[in-house]
């Protein structure tokens, strides 16, 4: 994940310096995805880190320094979806669907993306970096695969697009606002993976080549 302002850490040469640098970011991600950025102090950090407070300066010159380098880290560690062109259809695009609800409905995807919209006013290029890198990135590349497997006629697909929006709508639109309105807990593995078949069975008896 590049983000806009390029995040200004240091990165230490030893072995205990990355030690000490893992420690402090495994402590500020943690701290920084229950209580966000404005309720998160330094003290509480180093507290929870160990150490001093001029070793976290040493390692990350600000607060937002370090808010920056815990974003970066949290989404560069993110589940990547892909879809393989040379596979079959149906399972691909199963697999695609789970991997994709699979992010949405983590508890850990929830404590980053509250995080970020509670935060997008003080840092708006971190709200923008993890949309073209998250939403707008998957949505992409299903885009793209769609549009080729149409142009091959191996799918009836008029607008790409639209039959993106169309799949990813019936995967995660119900489910989504169940718990954001409801707080209803995430859904299981097997329910997902239930649901990424049957959506998926009704897409292509939409758009198969019959």
């Amino acid at each position: 994940m590049a983000l806009a302002k390029a995040v200004s850490a240091v990165a230490p040469e030893s072995a205990r310096g990355k030690q000490r640098r893992a420690r402090i970011l495994k402590a500020a991600t943690a701290l920084f995805l229950e209580t966000g950025y404005s309720g998160t102090s330094i003290d509480a950090i180093v507290e929870q880190s160990g150490g001093s407070k001029a070793t976290l300066y040493s390692y990350f010159s600000t607060k937002e320094v370090l808010f920056r380098a815990v974003i970066d880290r949290v989404v560069s560690r993110s589940d990547v979806s892909t879809l393989d062109g040379s596979k079959d259809i149906r399972e691909t695009l199963c697999e695609f669907a789970v991997r994709r609800m699979r992010i949405v409905f983590s508890q850990r995807h929830r404590a980053l993306l509250r995080v970020i919209i509670e935060e997008r006013d003080r840092f708006p290029d971190i709200a923008r970096a993890y949309y073209e890198l998250g939403p707008k990135g998957g949505h992409g590349l299903l885009v793209k695969y769609l549009a080729e497997k149409g142009s091959r006629g191996q799918l009836r697909i008029e607008d790409s697009e639209q039959a993106a929006e169309s799949l990813v709508g019936m995967l995660i639109h119900r489910w989504y606002t169940e718990q954001l309105y409801l707080q209803r807990p995430p859904p299981s593995l097997a329910d997902m993976r239930d649901r990424a078949a049957r959506v998926v069975d009704r897409f292509l008896e939409s758009h198969g080549v019959r």
